[in-house]
Order: C-alpha cells, then sequence, then structure tokens
C-alpha cells in the first residue's frame, strides 16, 4: 500500500546560558491513499433511452433501460457507490430500481445501467427521471434528468374467423381423410404473444398431424394466420362429429373459443391452399376464407328446369403452376347456379382439375342430354389455364394433364364454341375465368417461350351465344387474393348475389367490366379489362337476356 510521510520538525529553543544544542528526530505518519476523494462525474452526451420494439416509448409489459456514462477524474478511488433513480409525473405500472457498484478506480469509465421494468397498468403520458450517482462522501454526480413518453396496454384480441372443409371428396366419410382450415387473426392494436391454436377432438377422429396444438408465435395487430388440422374419421366415428377449437396467448384473457358441429355424409367445400400476408398497417381488417359472395347467396323459388350447366374448374394442374382459388370459383358458381339460377343438381355437371378426356367428357355429356330437351338454355363456366398457339395465336383450354409443347393434349377455343353453337338450344351463356396470352393468374409467364404475353386470337362465339372473357389481348386474369377468388368470378358470383339473379346480360357485363378495370388496377397496378363477344347472327337481342 502506497504511503504519504510527512516529516514534522520540532523546533526546541537554545538556551544560551549552556550553549546546548537540543533536537528531536524526525515524526512518520502513513495515509492510505484510498481516503484521497474520488470526483465521479456525468459524461456529457451519453445518455440514451434503449426499449425493446425501438419506438423510444415506454410501453405496457416492456423492459427498457436507461443507460449514460460516469468517470472517475479524482485522486482517489470511489467505494461504495450507488446509482440512485426516482420516477414522476406519468408513472403508473412503472418499476425501476437504484443499482449498487462497489467501486469506480480513479480513471476508470464505468456505462450505468437502469433497467425500466412496466407493467398492465402504465398509462398514456410522460414519465420524467432523476437519476445521480451517490458517492458516500458526496463525490458523485449532480442530478440527471430524463423524460420519455409512455403509453398504455393495448390488449390484443386473438379470434378466429370462419372456418372452411378440404377434402378430395364432396362429402365427409368414414376412413377418408379431410382437413379443417381457420383463419386465426389479432383483431387488436396490442401484440399477441405466445399464440397457440388447440383443437379437441370427438371419439372415432385420428389428428393426422399429430399434435392438437399448433404454436403460432407473435402476431401483429391485423396479421393473420391460417391453421389445418389434417384428420380422418375411423369407422367406429359418430354420425355426429363435434370439435372445439381454441386460440390462447400469453395473458390467457384475449382469445377465443370455436365450438364446430360435422356431419358425416355432409357435402363439404374443396378449398385451396392460403397464405396469409402481413397487413402495411394497423388498420384492423378481418381476414376470411370464405368471401363475402360465398356467404349468403340468394335462394330463389323458381325452378330453372330448362337450363343446364357445365362447370369446369382446373386448379391444381401436373406440369405448370396452380391457378389459385379455381377450385372455389368452381364450387360457388355451382352453388349460385343450384340455389340463385334454380337449375336443378341433376342438370349440372360439375368437373374439378378436368384432364382433356374429362372436358371432352362433359361436353359429350351436354350434347347427348340437350338432343332430348326443347330448346334448354346453356351454361358453361370454365375456371384455368388458357395458353396460345405461338404461331397461329390460337386460343386453347388446358387441361390438369396438358402440355405445353402438345397443343393436341390441349382443347381448341375454337372447337368448344362451334361444338356449343351447333347444339339446338335457346341461348348459350359462356363465361371464362382465363386469359389466353400465357400469363399465370398471379403474374409470370406460362406458356411463351419468348417469355412475353401474346395476343391471341380469342375465338369467334357460335350460334345463340355470349361470351363473357376475363380478360382481352395480353392482358391477365388476376386472382382476387382477398375474396379467395379469380376477379372475374368474384364480380360476376357479386353481381349475382346483389340482384338475386334477376339482371340483364347488358348489366351484368357492363358491372364486371367496370368493377374488374377498377380493382385490378388497385390491387395489381395493370389493367385486366373484361370483355363480352356475342355471335354475329344474335345481333342486340342478347342484351335482355337473363341467366334464369
Amino acid at each position: 500500500m502506497k504511503k504519504i510521510v510527512f516529516i514534522l520538525c520540532a523546533i526546541i529553543p537554545l538556551f544560551s546560558s549552556g550553549k546546548i544544542k537540543v533536537s528531536t528526530p524526525s515524526l512518520r505518519f502513513d495515509m492510505d491513499a484510498a481516503a484521497m476523494p474520488s470526483n465521479i462525474d456525468y459524461i456529457d452526451g451519453s445518455l440514451q433511452f434503449v426499449d425493446a420494439d425501438n419506438d423510444n416509448t415506454i410501453g405496457a409489459d416492456e423492459q427498457c433501460y436507461i443507460q449514460f456514462k460516469i468517470t472517475n477524474s479524482g485522486n482517489g478511488n470511489g467505494h461504495g457507490c450507488e446509482a440512485r433513480i426516482s420516477v414522476s409525473g406519468t408513472k403508473d405500472g412503472i418499476i425501476c430500481k437504484p443499482t449498487r457498484f462497489p467501486r469506480v478506480n480513479k480513471g476508470d469509465t464505468v456505462l450505468i445501467s437502469y433497467p425500466i421494468q412496466t407493467n398492465h397498468y402504465t398509462k398514456n403520458g410522460k414519465a420524467k427521471f432523476a437519476m445521480e450517482i451517490y458517492e458516500p462522501n458526496g463525490f458523485g454526480t449532480g442530478d440527471i434528468f430524463l423524460e420519455v413518453a409512455t403509453h398504455q396496454f393495448d390488449a390484443p384480441k386473438v379470434e378466429l374467423g370462419e372456418y372452411v372443409l378440404a377434402s378430395d371428396k364432396t362429402e365427409l366419410q368414414r376412413k377418408e381423410k379431410f382437413a379443417i382450415q381457420i383463419p386465426v387473426q389479432n383483431l387488436a392494436q396490442g401484440i399477441a404473444e405466445n399464440v397457440k391454436v388447440a383443437i379437441t377432438c370427438p371419439s372415432g377422429i385420428t389428428l393426422l398431424n399429430n399434435d392438437p396444438v399448433i404454436e403460432i408465435g407473435r402476431l401483429k395487430p391485423n396479421e393473420s394466420r391460417v391453421i389445418t388440422f389434417e384428420l380422418i374419421p375411423t369407422v367406429s366415428a359418430p354420425e355426429s362429429l363435434p370439435f372445439k377449437i381454441k386460440a390462447s396467448e400469453k395473458y390467457g384473457m384475449y382469445g377465443t373459443t370455436q365450438d364446430i358441429e360435422l356431419q358425416l355424409g355432409r357435402r363439404i367445400s374443396i378449398a385451396s391452399t392460403i397464405s396469409s400476408t402481413r397487413a402495411a398497417d394497423v388498420e384492423l381488417k378481418r381476414f376470411s376464407l370464405i368471401s363475402d359472395v360465398d356467404k349468403d347467396i340468394p335462394v330463389s323459388n323458381t325452378k330453372n328446369k330448362n337450363t343446364f350447366a357445365v362447370i369446369i374448374a382446373n386448379e391444381n394442374y401436373q406440369q405448370v403452376a396452380s391457378v389459385p382459388f379455381a377450385l372455389n370459383d368452381g364450387k360457388v358458381f355451382r352453388q349460385y347456379c343450384e340455389q340463385t339460377l334454380g337449375i336443378p343438381v341433376k342438370n349440372i355437371r360439375e368437373q374439378t382439375n378436368a384432364t382433356g378426356n374429362q372436358i371432352k367428357a362433359v361436353v359429350n355429356w351436354l350434347q347427348t342430354v340437350i338432343e332430348v330437351f326443347d330448346n334448354p338454355n346453356i351454361i358453361f363456366y370454365y375456371a384455368g389455364h388458357g395458353i396460345p398457339d405461338e404461331k397461329s395465336r390460337t386460343a386453347y383450354l388446358l387441361p390438369v394433364d396438358g402440355v405445353l409443347s402438345d397443343l393436341s393434349t390441349c382443347y381448341k377455343l375454337d372447337d368448344l364454341y362451334t361444338t356449343l353453337g351447333e347444339m339446338p338450344v335457346g341461348r348459350i351463356s359462356v363465361f371464362m375465368d382465363a386469359c389466353f396470352s400465357g400469363s399465370k393468374r398471379e403474374n409470370g409467364m406460362l406458356a411463351s417461350a419468348r417469355g412475353v404475353a401474346l395476343k391471341a386470337r380469342p375465338g369467334m362465339p357460335q350460334g345463340n351465344m355470349v361470351v363473357f372473357s376475363a380478360a382481352q389481348g395480353d392482358e391477365t386474369a388476376y386472382p382476387y387474393t382477398e375474396q379467395q377468388h379469380g376477379m372475374f368470378t368474384y364480380y360476376l358470383l357479386k353481381k349475382l348475389q346483389e340482384t338475386r339473379g334477376d339482371v340483364t346480360l347488358l348489366e351484368l357485363g357492363d358491372y364486371i367490366t367496370a368493377e374488374v378495370k377498377k380493382q385490378s388496377v388497385l390491387e395489381n397496378n395493370k389493367l385486366q379489362t373484361p370483355s363480352v363477344t356475342p355471335s354475329a347472327v344474335i345481333g342486340t337481342d342478347w342484351q335482355t337476356w337473363k341467366l334464369k
């Protein structure tokens, strides 16, 4: 240990009488250098606030820190120091504690960090912090002040949306797997943490993905996920199948539960795989797997017994990209044919993911039944890929097993129109939710070897035929992702829903064209222009026709 030595000299008076010189030895006193004063100073400009979400605000249930640096410029070490802190202003729900540290040596620079923890009771306002470094001998810092905005607790709200069933079958059957798809969404301003979705199954149901609890994690405001539970009824499954699906989050207070009652033998939907996207802001808008046109489908009392419909919905292709929502397009259009247009079930032939031979088969079925009816009407609907012949620009329907390099495996649009047009019928209404430019529904190219869209020759309607086409020239027929349909089909169904099917073809065509043009620009920043093309022989008569 360093010693500081002070030498004191005792002065003794000299007496002249004896002339005696008297002196005393030097006295030595030792002093510990640690007892020298420290001088602890705040380093200007080092003060900062650190929070988990980097918004410079003290939010509820958030761990924050106030940090700054100090230095000891004194001649001695600082012992028994304490980082003291107090809070005033909007201080509800804010917890901060002093921090002790053993010493600040002479010449040292130290980072001081005050942990600030908040809870549910934090309110909107401003918190004012006063901080100091206390040193027992009075050589610490003065008060250091910081004011930080505070924000109240925003609760999350984890909700389950409307479910859909997915299966390769049209009805729930024992020993046939199916899936329950259900969206889960945070419909409040608070962030939901540790989000989980759990399913409780009835007896006789096997959960194929084994884990009845699916962990999602974090959901920001308006963010959604689609959860899929794959299931299979055993031979002992009861007719009635009650399921319970529960969404929960870390507080256990802001989730929801949904009861689902299914029946064996019930007709089910065939759902597409849905990919959810994150919202650009915190505007809350409910996400659903079910479009508004899929619900509240008008029911007609009229029986349209003299109308026959063929519906082809091609989504899952063997060699090229899928067509998003095509299966849902066909399924819901069929429901409108049955419920709104009053077409008997036996008058409708629906073919999903149709091969080339299956397309030919449904057209042959139509020819057969038409021959035995007096002047019937036809509705022909197609959702799927169309492709052009790159040399002749002739348009083709692409079956799911079609080969792009071999057009003999495809179905020429002119052949379809000729076959339909030669049938002894009253009216033929054709709806084509496809483009023939070589584009895919979700952007990108499908068929063109040059990588550019082609202006295909669209084909000429024949007989008493009116053709509604989703797009013109080299345009793309886009999906309407929010509504889970092709954009053309969505507005076709929307007009049928609004009018309960009581709409002329002219009104229907004008509505579809106007709405799709607007929505395609808003959604994709590219124009999609539907068109209505009547055959040359019917003039303007078609404008007053109706589908029922």
